[in-house]
């Protein structure tokens, strides 16, 4: 017991920044006599109070000290210390002591302090373990940056935010390991605390590479944390289209610096809700891509060796393919996420043929609904033109699988007494044919060279194709059609241009009642969407370019034959605009970077 005889009363207004001294004022009389009890004793007295009578007062300041207080490294240490001999009273009644206790300020403290945290957290657990989901949330809230922390040079964390991350997922990895409940709740709270997706770039960062670092001591969670990723990736990327990427960047070039309103409004898209800057949504696309494509990448290939381990990648193949099924292929107009696939099937050609297989036997599958049919036709069309990893005996082969299956249908249909052109019937068809038409006009040259290839393209027998009663350059995309055409005449495989200024003649749109009785109007045309259309995300697109198969311009000229009267030419000629009208002169077709699916004709 001490005494002061000079002391003065401690303004209430002022606060110790001591925890020993905080505690002692808790219990401290107007007196002038000051008691020094140890901390255990007076944590405890205070708790076992505030259980047995209910008053607040004492345990309402002690949560206010520890939230408020400018704790030093030994302050938390002592009251760590002091909490854990309190284990075993720390019920539910003391939940908000749990919480705040829980709350202080940790990660980025001495090892002694950061050593005290943990075992108190394991010893909590391990005797309540209804604290456990509050437990793991706080954790997973340690996923998200601080509001003033700089972003990462590169996307590479610096070094103390590593030390800080690395002290979370130890103990993350230690209470999984040995309470089970804990499996389920940190997804569950992974999910619900995942940033949204106007969220800064930053933030969505430092999530997503917390999220990954989970599966390098839990590999069993990685099928579910790929799928919370790429879930969230896809809002990102529906949010941010290719076309509003590339227009973006071309009015920053229109547009000057100090015009800052013409611009943000040119980069910003208003919802029911809240305003989005596309420009930003992209970016944070951007970096989350290149984040998990490393992870890819590094999970596929031998540390040692650094070439690919066969086992390792099939592996994440069949854990990745259900989440390409249930989430990426069903979702009409994605731009990037798609690329997952691709840069798994760039890794080794047995995955490319495996990928492929996998979308024919969907789309040959009649118990499929037939927009996710068609949605792999696309997929398989647009992957083989682009990947410039498909060798030429894969390429033949669906291509030969393709038009059987073509011709087979055809055959069925020609034994009908009425065939009508319509997609809601015929759409998986058409949606096949564009698919081969596609493919033939982006990969001719493979066949080009030689004799032997351009007999294949002979036995693909494309000219009963076009001139089959369900017509189907009718329906398919005016680009795709003038490339196809242009490309078989040429090599003299099929001559389409009667058929297309036939089609020319007859546009009257359908109108047919849908489920629902209402009347549309439908101009009987295929969507342009091929998912491997250019990717214009600048990080990420360094795992992509490689590997990836551009469009090279070329000049396809036709000789114009014009009678001595100067009349137009007949309808054989060539046919470049997509009002499908007769130029007059030699064009360029170009596979544009913009236009899905791939093609451009310039007036």
């Amino acid at each position: 017991m001490s005494t002061s005889s000079k002391s003065t009363p401690t303004s209430i207004l002022k606060r110790s920044k001591n925890l020993r001294g905080r505690l002692s004022e808790l219990s401290q009389t107007p007196t002038k006599v000051r008691f020094k009890l140890p901390h255990s004793q007076k944590v405890r007295n205070i708790l076992e109070s505030y259980i047995q009578t209910k008053v607040t007062r004492d345990y309402g300041n002690l949560l206010c000290l520890i939230r408020d207080g400018e704790l030093t490294d030994d302050d938390i240490s002592a009251l760590l210390k002091e909490a854990t001999e309190c284990i075993s009273i720390l019920t539910q009644e003391l939940r908000l002591f749990v919480e705040v206790l829980l709350s202080v300020k940790w990660t980025d403290k001495k090892k002694s302090v950061v050593s005290e945290y943990q075992g108190f957290v394991v010893n909590l657990l391990s005797a309540h373990n209804y604290h456990a989901r509050m437990v793991i949330d706080k954790l997973v809230q340690l996923f998200l940056p601080g509001p003033t922390e700089p972003d990462w040079p590169e996307g590479i964390p610096t070094d103390e935010d590593h030390a800080k991350l690395a002290n979370v997922h130890t103990l993350l990895n230690v209470l999984i390991t040995v309470i089970p409940m804990c499996k389920e709740l940190l997804m569950t709270s992974a999910t619900s605390q995942f940033p949204y997706y106007n969220k800064s770039t930053h933030v969505h960062e430092y999530y997503v590479h917390n999220l990954l670092w989970i599966l390098e001591y839990q590999p069993k969670f990685r099928q579910d944390v790929l799928y919370l990723i790429l879930s969230k990736l896809v809002i990102l990327d529906v949010n941010a289209p290719r076309e509003e990427i590339q227009k973006f960047a071309e009015d920053e070039d229109i547009f000057s610096m100090d015009d800052t309103k013409s611009v943000k409004s040119l980069k910003s898209s208003t919802t029911a809700f809240t305003q989005v800057n596309r420009l930003v949504v992209a970016d944070t696309l951007d970096i989350c891509l290149d984040k998990l494509f490393n992870y890819i990448i590094d999970e596929c290939h031998d540390s040692s060796s650094g070439e690919v381990d066969w086992e390792k990648l099939k592996k994440l193949y069949h854990e990745i393919i259900p989440i390409f099924d249930k989430l990426i292929l069903p979702t009409y107009d994605t731009h990037h996420v798609q690329y997952v696939m691709f840069l798994m099937c760039c890794l080794k050609s047995t995955v490319a043929e495996a990928f492929l297989n996998y979308l024919w036997k969907k789309v040959c599958n009649p118990n499929v609904p037939r927009v996710l049919r068609q949605a792999a036709v696309n997929y398989i069309a647009s992957l083989l033109a682009r990947a410039n990893f498909i060798t030429l005996a894969l390429l033949k082969s669906v291509l030969t699988q393709i038009a059987e299956w073509i011709h087979m249908y055809i055959s069925n249909q020609d034994s009908l007494e009425c065939v009508n052109v319509d997609l809601r019937v015929h759409g998986v068809f058409y949606s096949i044919c564009q698919g081969l038409f596609y493919i033939v006009a982006f990969r001719h040259k493979d066949f080009a060279g030689t004799k032997k290839g351009i007999s294949f393209l002979g036995s693909l027998n494309m000219g009963k194709i076009i001139t089959s009663r369900l017509n189907p350059l009718r329906v398919c995309q005016p680009a795709v059609v003038q490339n196809f055409a242009a490309i078989t005449r040429q090599y003299q495989l099929a001559y389409c241009y009667t058929v297309i200024e036939h089609n020319a003649r007859n546009t009257m749109p359908m109108i047919y009642q849908d489920e629902k009785g209402s009347v549309m109007m439908s101009n009987n045309v295929l969507d342009a969407y091929y998912p491997f259309d250019p990717y214009v995300l600048e990080r990420s697109s360094k795992k992509i370019q490689p590997f990836y198969r551009d469009y090279h311009e070329e000049l396809l000229k036709e000789e114009m034959e014009v009678d001595l009267n100067g009349k137009e030419p007949d309808v054989d000629d060539f046919l470049y605009n997509n009002d499908m009208s007769s130029p007059s002169n030699s064009k360029t077709m170009k596979f544009s970077y913009g236009t899905s699916p791939g093609f451009k004709f310039k007036g």
